[in-house]
C-alpha cells in the first residue's frame, strides 16, 4: 500500500528527473499522431473507450475553468475602466483647486513679509519690557520670601518653604552687597532659622514615622545643616521608633510563650493573648466582653507566620527604610566623602547590628514558644521569610553578616525540634514498652491449644513493638524534612545541611535514639523484678533491629536527607553490634532468671525433704513434674519468638541409659557396683574425684545462642547444676539415693527434647546421682527396670 501511494505521488508530481517525450500529453513536445498510434496499439477497445471518456471529461473541465477565468478577468477589467474614468473626471476639478491654492499662498507670503518689516523695530522693545517684567516678578518674590517661609512654617508645609529658599539662596548671596538685597537676605536668614528650628522640633517627635523622619533630615540637609550632627540625630530618633517596634514584638512573643506554658497550643481560645491585639479593641468592649461577670477575654496568641509578617511590616520595613534613607542622605551626597563617609558608615553598621541582635533575640523567643506538633511546615516557612529578609538587609548594608545570624537561629530552631523529636521517640518507646508489660501481665485467656495462642500473642507484641518504633522514626524524619525543602533559602546552604542533616537529624535523633534504645535494653539486665517474658521479647526485638530494621531505617534516613558522604558519621556496624550485644545480654539475663526460678524450686525441694527417713520410692516427686511443666511453658514462650536451632542426633539407647559411673555391672542380687566395694578396697570420695577427672567440663553460665534449643539448654544446665550442688550438701539413705535415681531418670526421659546436646543432660544427671551415692550412707541403686516402671506410672 505504501509503495503504491509513493508511485502515485511520483506519477503526479514527478521526480524532477523525467525527460519530456512526445507521448506526454502535458509536455510541450507532445505529438498527437504518435500518441494516438501508441494508444491504439497498446490499449484494448474497452480501454480506448474509457480513455476517450476521461479525455472528454478533462476537456470539458478545462473549458469550464477557462470560461470562469475569462469572466473573472472581464469583471476586473470593467471595474478598472470605471476607476480610470472617475479619476479623469476628478482630476479636472483638482487642477483648478490647486491653481487657486497657489495663488492664495502667494498672497499670504506677501502679507507676512510686509507685517514682519513693519514690526521689526517694536520687537526689541517688547523683549526688553518682558525682561524687566520678569526681573520685577523675581524681586517681588524675594521681597515676599520671608513672609512665605513663615506661612509654610505655620501650615507645616516645610518642603515648600525649603524649596523656595533653596531656589533663591544663590541670588541672595550674590547680591547681598547691595543695601536693599542685604535687608532681604537678613530677613530670609531669620526666617530660615525659624524653619530650621521647626524642622528639628518635628525631628524630635516620637510619634513620627520613619518616612517623616527621613523627610525632615533631608530638608535640614538642603538648608545646609552639618551632616555629622544630623546623622547622630537621625539614628537616635530612628532608634526610638524601632525600639518601640521591638517592644511590641517582644510582647507578642512573650504572650505566645505564656500561652504555651499555661494552656498549650491545642486550645481553641488561649488564655493568654497578644497585648497589641487587645489594644486595638475599645476599652468598653474589653470590659464588657466575655461572660456575664464582665471578665475580659484575651485573644488567642498570634501564629508564627502572622508574627513574622508583622515583624516585616513594622520593624524590618522601618529598618530597611532607615538604612536606605541614611545611605541616600549621608553616604551619597557630594560633600560626604573620605573619612567622614567612612565614619558615618560605621555608625550605621553599629546601629543596625545592635537592633538586629535584639530583633533576632525576640524572634528566638517566639520560635521557642512554637509548640511541637510534628508538623513543621508553618515554622519552616516563617523561618525562611525571616532568613530572606535579614539576608536582604545584609545585601543592602555591605560588610555585614546578618544572614549568618539568621541562619544560626534557624539551626537553633532545628536543634530544638530535633531534641523534641528525640524526646518524643523516647516517650513513645517507653509508652510502647509499658503497653507490652501491661499486656503481658494481664490474665491470658488461652484456647485449648495454648501453644498456638502464646505464639500469636508474643508475635503480635513483637511485631507491634518493632513496627511502632520504625514508624515513629520514619515519621519524625519525614517531619524534619520540612527544614530541608529546596524552596527555603537556608536549606541550600552547605553549613546548614552539614549541621542539620548530619549532626542534628541523623546523629542527634536517629543514631541517638538507637543508642538510647540499646542503653535502655541493657538497663533491663540489671533489674531483677522484670517479667522474664518481657526480657525474652526485648531480646528478640534487639535481634530484629540488628538484623534488618536498623539498616533499613538508617538507609531511609540517609536517602531522605540526601547524605552521600558518610565520612565522620556513626557507622552502621557500631549500632548493630550494640543491638546484638544488648540482645545477647537480655537473653542471658532471661536464661539466668528462668534458671534461677527453677533452681529455687529444686533447691527448696532438696533442702526440705528428710532424705534419711524417707521410704522406698513409689513415684516421681511432684517438684520434678512441676519443673517439666515450667520447662514446657518456657519452651512455648521461646519457640514463639526464636527458631528451633540445631539438635544433635539422639543415641538409640538414650532412653534406657544406665549410670556407667555408679552402676557398672550388677550381680545376681541386683546390687550396684558401689555395694561390691568395701571401704578398704576403694574410698567413695576417690571414686567421685576420678569421675570428675574423666568427665567432660561443662560451662554452666556460658552465653546462649539466639535459638530455642540453646536457650532451653542454658536454663536446664543452670537448674541441674543447682540440683547437683544442693545434693552435695545433703546426706542420703538407701531409699533417698534411689529417690534421686528415680527423679534423675524421669528428668532424663522428658528433658532430652529441650536441650541441644543430650550428652550435657546425661553428664549433669550422672553427676547428680553420683554425688547422691557419694553422700549416701548405704549406696545401693534400684534396678533399672523398676526405675523405668515407676517413671512410666508417674
Amino acid at each position: 500500500m505504501e509503495r503504491r501511494r509513493r508511485a502515485e505521488l511520483l506519477q503526479f508530481y514527478g521526480d524532477g528527473t523525467k525527460e519530456e517525450t512526445p507521448y506526454d500529453i502535458n509536455s510541450k513536445h507532445f505529438n498527437c499522431d504518435m500518441y494516438v498510434q501508441k494508444t491504439i496499439k497498446e490499449s484494448s477497445l474497452k480501454q480506448l473507450l474509457e480513455h476517450e471518456t476521461d479525455l472528454v471529461s478533462e476537456i470539458q473541465s478545462l473549458d469550464s475553468d477557462c470560461q470562469t477565468l475569462v469572466y473573472d478577468h472581464y469583471d476586473k477589467f470593467i471595474a478598472a475602466a470605471d476607476i480610470v474614468r472617475k479619476m479623469k473626471e476628478g482630476s479636472v476639478n483638482m487642477e483648478a483647486q490647486i491653481t487657486r491654492l497657489q495663488e492664495n499662498m502667494s498672497r499670504i507670503t506677501a502679507s507676512s513679509t510686509s507685517i514682519t518689516s513693519a514690526l521689526q523695530e517694536r520687537r526689541g522693545h517688547l523683549s526688553r519690557l518682558l525682561g524687566v517684567h520678569g526681573t520685577l516678578k523675581k524681586l517681588e518674590f524675594l521681597f515676599h520670601l520671608p513672609q512665605k517661609i513663615d506661612e509654610c512654617i505655620a501650615e507645616k508645609n516645610f518642603s515648600e518653604g525649603v524649596r523656595s529658599y533653596v531656589e533663591t539662596a544663590e541670588v541672595l548671596h550674590r547680591y547681598r552687597h547691595m543695601p536693599s538685597f542685604d535687608a532681604i537676605h537678613n530677613d530670609c536668614e531669620a526666617a530660615v532659622g525659624r524653619l530650621n528650628a521647626a524642622l528639628k522640633e518635628q525631628l524630635a517627635l516620637k510619634e513620627g514615622s520613619a518616612r517623616h523622619l527621613t523627610e525632615c533630615v533631608d530638608l535640614l540637609l538642603q538648608l545646609g545643616e552639618p551632616a555629622s550632627g544630623l546623622c547622630d540625630d537621625f539614628l537616635s530618633h530612628a532608634r526610638t521608633k524601632l525600639e518601640d517596634d521591638l517592644a511590641t514584638l517582644t510582647r507578642l512573643a512573650e504572650a505566645a510563650a505564656e500561652a504555651e506554658q499555661e494552656g498549650g497550643p491545642h486550645q481553641e481560645a488561649g488564655e493568654a493573648g497578644a497585648e497589641e491585639a487587645a489594644k486595638e479593641v475599645p476599652q468598653e468592649e474589653q470590659s464588657g466582653s466575655g461572660g456575664g461577670n464582665g471578665v475580659p477575654v484575651k485573644a488567642p496568641p498570634m501564629d508564627i507566620l502572622e508574627f513574622v509578617d508583622v515583624c516585616h511590616e513594622t520593624f524590618v520595613g522601618n529598618l530597611w527604610l532607615v538604612i536606605s534613607s541614611y545611605k541616600e542622605m549621608f553616604l551619597r551626597s557630594p560633600d560626604e566623602a573620605g573619612r567622614s563617609s567612612s565614619v558615618a558608615l560605621e555608625k550605621l553598621r553599629a546601629f543596625v547590628t545592635g537592633l538586629v541582635d535584639q530583633y533576632v533575640a525576640v524572634v528566638g523567643v517566639r520560635v521557642a514558644a512554637e509548640p511541637d506538633t510534628a508538623h513543621y511546615a508553618p515554622l519552616t516557612t516563617a523561618l525562611d521569610k525571616f532568613h530572606r529578609r535579614l539576608h536582604a538587609i545584609t545585601q543592602l548594608l555591605l560588610n555585614t553578616n546578618f544572614g549568618d545570624t539568621a541562619l544560626a537561629l534557624v539551626i537553633e530552631a532545628g536543634q530544638a525540634r530535633c531534641n523534641s523529636s528525640l524526646t518524643a521517640l523516647k516517650v513513645g518507646l517507653a509508652t510502647n514498652l509499658g503497653d507490652v508489660r501491661h499486656a503481658l501481665a494481664a490474665p491470658r485467656h488461652l484456647t485449648q491449644d495454648g501453644t498456638e495462642s502464646t505464639h500469636r500473642q508474643l508475635n503480635e507484641h513483637l511485631t507491634r513493638l518493632v513496627a511502632s518504633t520504625a514508624a515513629s522514626i520514619k515519621e519524625r524524619v519525614t517531619a524534619l524534612q520540612a527544614f530541608t525543602q529546596p524552596k527555603h533559602t537556608f536549606a541550600v546552604k552547605a553549613e546548614f545541611r552539614r549541621r542539620f542533616c548530619r549532626e542534628l537529624v541523623r546523629e542527634g535523633v536517629v543514631v541517638a535514639f538507637f543508642l538510647h534504645l540499646t542503653d535502655m535494653m541493657v538497663q533491663f539486665c540489671h533489674k531483677k523484678d522484670k517479667d522474664p517474658v518481657l526480657l525474652l521479647l526485648l531480646s528478640r526485638m534487639c535481634l530484629d533491629l540488628h538484623t534488618s530494621t536498623v539498616h533499613y531505617l538508617l538507609s531511609h534516613c540517609d536517602e531522605q536527607l540526601q547524605l552521600e558522604d558518610k565520612t565522620g558519621l556513626t557507622p552502621l556496624h557500631s549500632i548493630t553490634d550494640g543491638m546484638k550485644d544488648a540482645g545477647q545480654r537480655l537473653l542471658n539475663h532471661y536464661v539466668h532468671t528462668q534458671g534461677a526460678a527453677i533452681s529455687q524450686m529444686l533447691r527448696r525441694s532438696v533442702e526440705l525433704k528428710d532424705w534419711l527417713g524417707c521410704g522406698e520410692p513409689r513415684s516421681v516427686r511432684r517438684v520434678m513434674r512441676t519443673v517439666l511443666e515450667e520447662t514446657s511453658t518456657i519452651d512455648t514462650q521461646v519457640g514463639a519468638l526464636y527458631e528451633e536451632g540445631s539438635h544433635r542426633d539422639r543415641s538409640s539407647d538414650s532412653s534406657r541409659r544406665t549410670y556407667h559411673s555408679v552402676s557398672a555391672s550388677r550381680g545376681a542380687g541386683g546390687r550396684s557396683a558401689w555395694s561390691s566395694y568395701t571401704p578398704s578396697q576403694l574410698d567413695n570420695s576417690l571414686v567421685a574425684n576420678l569421675n570428675k577427672l574423666w568427665s567432660e567440663r561443662i560451662e554452666i553460665f556460658a552465653p546462649v545462642e539466639f535459638t530455642r534449643l540453646s536457650i532451653l539448654t542454658g536454663i536446664v544446665k543452670i537448674s541441674l547444676k543447682t540440683l547437683l550442688e544442693s545434693v552435695r550438701l545433703r546426706t542420703f539413705s538407701r531409699f533417698g539415693l534411689q529417690q534421686v535415681q528415680v527423679d534423675a531418670h524421669y528428668l532424663r526421659t522428658y528433658l532430652w527434647s529441650y536441650v541441644a546436646d543430650e550428652h550435657v543432660l546425661n553428664v549433669l544427671l550422672d553427676e547428680v546421682v553420683t554425688s547422691a551415692s557419694v553422700r549416701s550412707i548405704e549406696p545401693e541403686l534400684m534396678e533399672q527396670r523398676v526405675v523405668e516402671f515407676i517413671c512410666e506410672q508417674s
